[in-house]
């Protein structure tokens, strides 16, 4: 449990899928919730439906490994350069944040990030980190 929140476990897993150097401060979690009318049609059943994610910055790509509801890695590894993402927001909120961006071919990545993770203590100064040298360049 919570084993895909461990930066230890994270360097492992990049080398295993040969990912480029793994830096620590340039990784955060976000999750991505399922549409409105999932809610409405399966009211919590729709909980089962949110995606969580490990958000993985690089001046190349945007790494993004699945993460079970647990925390724990599916082992989902998708890679998305930059020059494929035509937008890129982010919203800084008081307890969670939102970050989102679009590719090329109009595939939306709407994450939900929060501030903190009390098992993951690196999520806020990786946050500010990512915020400064990826987003708001």
């Amino acid at each position: 449990m919570n084993e895909g929140l461990k930066l230890e476990n994270i360097n492992a897993l990049f080398e295993k899928f040969e990912l480029p150097n793994f830096n620590s401060s340039s990784v955060i979690y976000g999750c991505i919730n399922p549409k409105f009318w999932k809610f409405a049609l399966y009211q919590e059943l729709a909980v089962l439906d949110i995606k969580h994610f490990l958000i993985y910055f690089d001046s190349n790509e945007i790494i993004l490994i699945g993460l079970t509801v647990t925390g724990d890695f599916t082992y989902n590894v998708l890679q998305i350069p930059m020059t494929s993402i035509s937008n890129m927001t982010f919203k800084k909120g008081w307890i969670n944040s939102k970050f989102e961006f679009t590719t090329t071919e109009n595939k939306r990545y709407p994450f939900k990030v929060p501030n903190f993770v009390l098992t993951a203590k690196w999520q806020k100064p990786n946050l500010a980190n990512i915020i400064t040298t990826y987003i708001n360049q």
